[in-house]
């Protein structure tokens, strides 16, 4: 008798804290995707290395948004980024994004580098300006010359 409630104890531990982890798991992935209502844009790339759906997008080292899709353009050969950005923020026409790390071993992230144009892009329209991932072993070659 005593080993049956001993098993319901450790059980019901169990249950608990795996309902525990299942809550804290779930309300911390809405935090990570919650910037608010987006706009969306677009921008192409030579290489998106190191970033996936969900990178964060970053201007002036604050997050404003996700990247919500990756795909090729099968014309042009290029990877076409759909951005997700806080609706709040306005990103003038003539501003750069760039594919950027977090330092020598951290992960890459989208940064944008706003113009000074007045005037704004608008949903669903395309960056002008864009620069891609930097690749540390393609420097290393170059540098080398192999």
């Amino acid at each position: 008798m005593k080993s049956d409630i001993f098993e319901f104890i450790v059980g019901l531990g169990v249950i608990i804290i795996a309902g525990w982890f299942i809550l804290s798991v779930v309300s911390k992935s809405e935090k990570l995707r919650n910037v608010g209502e987006t706009t969306n844009y677009i921008a192409s790339f030579n290489d998106v290395s190191g970033i996936s759906v969900g990178s964060d997008i970053k201007l002036a080292g604050v997050t404003v948004g996700k990247v919500l899709e990756l795909k090729l353009d099968e014309i042009n050969y290029t990877a076409e980024m759909i951005l997700g950005i806080n609706r709040k923020i306005k990103i003038p026409s003539d501003s750069e994004i760039i594919i950027t790390s977090e330092g020598l071993l951290g992960g890459n992230y989208v940064s944008i580098s706003p113009g000074g144009s007045d005037a704004f892009l608008k949903e669903n329209e395309k960056f002008s300006f864009t620069q891609s991932s930097l690749s540390l072993n393609n420097l290393i070659q170059k540098f080398f010359g192999k």
